[in-house]
């Protein structure tokens, strides 16, 4: 049987010149000096989880496998699904996870990433325990293969999750037990606040200094808790791309819409 995945070299994140570096990528240079203990970064959308771990896996040249869970990953999404390659051969696509075990085995190391774990059901959460635990293999049952990692290979198993995220599920006790968690927040506002004036087409003058100061203030409320939305980064990074476009009204009416 043809095991198809994408290539080694493939899998590695290019490293972004204008990434602002907020600590999370030191965090990371850290953590990776232990056992690579499988970890679970908390925290709330857009605030630069998942552009931190692409940018640190650029920066060593680790090959990265992403999935993205939600309520509709099911087993053969992290696993493998047999499809039809040409007119009469069938192949098998591996799933995020043999992947990650076979680029591990081949590239010497992977991080495997698992956005929004906590979208998954409860039932497919099974799934990662032999990957985040002692045996570090997961098993192809409609293949007959258990994916192994090889002596000396590492694989770092890392996930995110947006705590009392509407469509999420409760992580099981078993799953829990197989991760350490880390609570990531917002930026500092000095380090928000270069960020935004960074993400203006040329240098910000006086007055675009001040509607990303405005910005940042009516984030700062929304972040209260007492708005049903909470503006992440992001969202303001779109309002200032939008600005360039489209001006300041119109970008507001985005940001709302």
């Amino acid at each position: 049987m043809k095991l198809i995945r994408m290539p080694t070299d493939e899998m590695i994140p290019t490293e972004r010149d204008d990434y602002i570096e907020v600590g999370f990528t030191e965090l990371l240079d850290n953590l990776s000096k232990g056992a690579l203990t499988p970890t679970i970064f908390k925290g709330p959308k857009g605030c630069g989880k998942t552009l931190a771990l692409e940018q640190w896996c650029a920066q060593h040249g680790i090959p990265m496998v992403r999935e993205n869970c939600t309520s509709g990953t099911d087993k053969s999404d992290l696993i493998g699904t047999f499809s039809m390659q040409g007119a009469n051969e069938v192949v098998f696509c591996l799933g995020a996870l043999p992947t990650a075990i076979e680029i591990a085995n081949e590239a010497g190391m992977c991080v495997l990433v698992l956005e929004e774990v906590n979208a998954l059901r409860p039932n497919v959460q099974s799934t990662i325990y032999s990957v985040a635990d002692y045996r570090r293999s997961v098993e192809a049952s409609s293949l007959g293969k258990n994916f192994r990692l090889k002596d000396g290979a590492q694989l770092w198993v890392l996930g995110t999750m947006n705590p009392g995220y509407s469509g999420t599920y409760q992580l099981s006790e078993a799953l829990r037990s197989r991760f350490v968690f880390i609570e990531v927040l917002y930026m500092a506002e000095a380090r928000e606040k270069e960020l935004l004036e960074a993400t203006f087409e040329t240098p910000p003058d006086v007055e675009e200094r001040r509607i990303a100061a405005r910005l940042l203030q009516f984030a700062a409320e929304s972040r209260t808790y007492d708005w049903d939305y909470a503006l992440s980064t992001r969202d303001l990074e779109d309002v200032v791309r939008c600005y360039s476009c489209v001006g300041l009204e119109k970008a507001l009416k985005i940001l709302v819409g």
